[in-house]
């Protein structure tokens, strides 16, 4: 249990360092640990200065600091009497008397040694390893404070020479001509009536044009005009004689083939007794634009491997976030982590270690999408986010698990560090991003404790923050291995479901699909038929089953008691809406000579919906063969009249959800009436599926059904099991 005070302090950990002193973070570090003494000290030009101190004043810490910085992680001295290395210091035989040291060394991700943050007290002592962590927290807080520092002087530098710049373009303007009271370089006028654009000698200049090169046109300059900002550019025109003035920025491909950037300003001119015209002035600022260019990698992008850094990232996410609480489109944060990256930089270097860095980012970025983010947060962390991943969280959470199997094998290909060759392996966490109102922070949280979970199960692998969406993720993988395996090892079988008029008659059968799992048992095609169209497997397994049933047509053929019988088939939307449908149909009757005579196809409504056009050219093809169609679950959603009028419809079928209720529901009595009269008035006929009882029979046959499937007249049977059925109905 942590009490209130220690709840307190342990927040303040992750409060930003203020500058320029560290009192309040050393005294944090001092309450942590236990210990009266703290101090930071920075190393420069091989000299150790004391920046900040608490509980002690004007000590010098060269000893200690010395070997700290040397140091990789903490330098523990429990007695500095008892340790050859200190006990001489002055510290510690004299005032303050220093007997315990603990620092440690403050080093940045790209390996740079700013100085040491320590711990001190008067008697021996040793600390727990929760207090351990907790100073190491510290000192990345000091590190990254003294490494802000450090950038923050190099923009610094960078602002004043954009400042000098500037200064300089300022002063050659005033020496311009003061007719041209707009000046920065050169001034152009445009005659709009007479389309007749004049530039200033400056302008020619830089545009690299000689005198009499330039042909005086607003085409001619638009000619000049880098292709990808030519639209701009007309558009700022535009934009002036609309409303007097505009600016752009645009790049001008110089006639020696140099790229420059330009800023040109245009304002309308009235013209005393004669037409408007438009004059204004062009300025270079390439080099304004350069420098702005390397701010702005300075401050999102890392300096080791281009991608953008911790900032950007955050930024990138903030914006994700704001945008999933208004659009459906989930995504997910990937926390990625090089498993033993120090044992690499401690036996070969950190020069070896930035190699692979490199390579790294490379893998990642060439294993997402161009519109996906991977940035590096430090040192062996790499965050990748993904957009646009699904609807619904399954869906985001299978896509996210894809890309992450994606970026394993790429890490897992060995890499080759100049001619060291090196194998590595990444824990990955992920995050989805999926509506649930989460900050930025809370949403890196879970990233980083999936990938911390990831390493707990042995490295090499991917975690999801939600366990629950972790074996959802892995049933459906589990799925997909499954019906592989069972196409690959036909454990698909067919039953037949017999259909019959009005005399009990057997005159078809439809085929059913089952699946006969080995440890599941039989699964419902309406669980595993929506993944197969999804893993792109339905073309593999509809074609399987219109192989299997042509063949049983042909066997069929042969015997008098089943050579009439009409067979059923059930095809998806997706199988039927696939390019290649109508050749498999045709090649698979070509190959086994199955009359198309006995076969009929049953399509659904939502067929219809998805392209109406493509559906029926499909089924005029196949209908010239002598193939029939079925309406399958008619009246369960929508379809027009019309549609059904231009189809080459034979049949349409009443839904069982109608058949079942039409002896206790006036709704479903209704229905199933008007599908009867429908199919009547169009010429088709009618059956109806899921009859179980004599009451259903006898509703049906009333208003005019004259075909029947159901438990009250047959169960699915085996193709053997028809043939006996049909060889007993027989008169002998």
């Amino acid at each position: 249990m942590q009490h209130a005070w220690q709840k307190e302090m342990l927040s303040r950990i992750n409060e930003p360092v203020p500058a320029p002193q560290f009192a309040n973070l050393l005294r944090l570090a001092a309450d942590l640990c236990g210990v009266p003494m703290a101090l930071v000290t920075s190393y420069a030009d091989g000299k150790i200065t004391v920046e900040c101190q608490h509980g002690i004043n004007n000590v010098a810490d060269s000893g200690f600091c010395e070997q700290a910085l040397l140091q990789d992680d903490l330098l523990e001295v429990t007695d500095a009497l008892q340790d050859v290395r200190f006990r001489d210091l002055p510290q510690v035989r004299g005032a303050p008397f220093v007997r315990f040291y603990l620092g440690a060394s403050l080093i940045s991700p790209t390996g740079h040694r700013f100085g040491t943050l320590g711990l001190l007290d008067v008697r021996p002592r040793t600390i727990d390893s929760t207090q351990r962590e907790h100073l190491r927290t510290l000192a990345h807080q000091v590190m990254v404070h003294m490494e802000l520092q450090r950038q923050h002087k190099s923009l610094e530098e960078l602002a004043r020479e954009l400042d000098r710049a500037n200064r300089r373009l300022a002063e050659q303007a005033e020496h311009l001509n003061q007719a041209q009271h707009i000046a920065h370089v050169g001034s152009w006028k445009y005659l709009i009536h007479d389309d007749h654009l004049v530039l200033s000698d400056e302008i020619l200049h830089m545009y690299g044009l000689a005198a009499g090169e330039f042909a005086e046109t607003m085409q001619a300059f638009i000619d000049l005009v880098h292709p990808d900002d030519r639209i701009a550019v007309e558009s700022a025109k535009d934009a002036v004689l609309r409303f007097g003035h505009a600016t752009v920025q645009c790049r001008v491909v110089r006639t020696d083939g140099e790229v420059r950037y330009f800023e040109i300003i245009g304002q309308m001119f009235m013209n005393d007794g004669g037409p408007p015209y438009m004059a204004g002035t062009t300025q270079d600022i390439t080099d304004k634009k350069t420098v702005e260019d390397k701010i702005r990698q300075l401050a999102y992008y890392d300096q080791l491997t281009g991608l953008p850094n911790r900032r950007f990232v955050l930024d990138r996410i903030d914006r994700l976030t704001a945008i999933r609480r208004r659009l459906a489109h989930d995504g997910a944060v990937l926390f990625i982590d090089l498993d033993n990256f120090k044992t690499l930089n401690d036996t070969h270097g950190h020069e070896k270690g930035d190699m692979l860095l490199k390579q790294v980012a490379q893998r990642l970025l060439s294993s997402v999408r161009q519109y996906d983010c991977v940035g590096r947060f430090g040192g062996d962390e790499f965050v990748v986010l993904l957009e646009l991943i699904g609807d619904d969280a399954l869906d985001g959470a299978t896509h996210a698990m894809q890309v992450a199997k994606k970026v394993l094998g790429a890490l897992n290909t060995p890499f080759l560090l100049e001619t060291l060759p090196y194998t590595t392996t990444p824990s990955i966490g992920i995050a989805l991003i999926d509506g649930e109102m989460l900050s930025t922070g809370e949403l890196l949280k879970r990233a980083d404790m999936a990938m911390y979970q990831a390493k707990a199960e042995g490295r090499n692998a991917i975690c999801f923050f939600n366990p629950n969406m972790q074996e959802a993720v892995n049933a459906r993988a589990a799925l997909e291995a499954d019906l592989r395996q069972a196409l690959a090892e036909q454990a698909f079988y067919l039953e037949y479901q017999p259909q019959v008029d009005e005399t009990g008659h057997i005159n078809g059968v439809e085929a059913l699909l089952r699946w006969q799992h080995p440890q599941r048992g039989r699964v419902p095609p309406s669980e595993f038929i929506p993944f197969a169209e999804e893993f792109g497997m339905i073309m593999e397994i509809g074609g399987w089953l219109i192989k299997e049933t042509c063949r049983q047509l042909v066997q069929w053929a042969h015997a008098a008691a089943t050579q009439d019988l009409m067979l059923s088939i059930n095809v998806s939307a997706r199988q039927f809406h696939h390019p290649a449908f109508v050749s498999q149909i045709t090649q698979t009757l070509a190959d086994t000579g199955a009359d198309p005579a006995k076969l009929k196809i049953e399509i659904t409504e939502s067929m219809l919906l998805r392209n109406f056009d493509d559906t029926r050219q499909k089924m005029m093809s196949l209908k010239e063969l002598g193939i029939r169609f079925a309406l399958d679950d008619f009246g369960t959603g929508y379809s027009s009249l019309a549609y059904l009028q231009q189809l080459p419809l034979d049949q349409l079928k009443i839904d069982q959800s109608f058949v079942h209720h039409v002896m206790t529901n006036k709704n479903d009595a209704a229905i199933t009436r008007s599908i009867i009269s429908l199919a009547h008035n169009l010429g088709l006929s009618v059956i109806a599926e899921g009859v179980e009882t004599k009451e259903q029979h006898q509703f049906l046959a009333r208003e005019g059904c004259g075909h029947y499937q159901g438990f009250l007249y047959h169960e699915p049977l085996t193709a053997r099991m028809v043939e006996v059925r049909m060889d007993d109905a027989r008169p002998h």
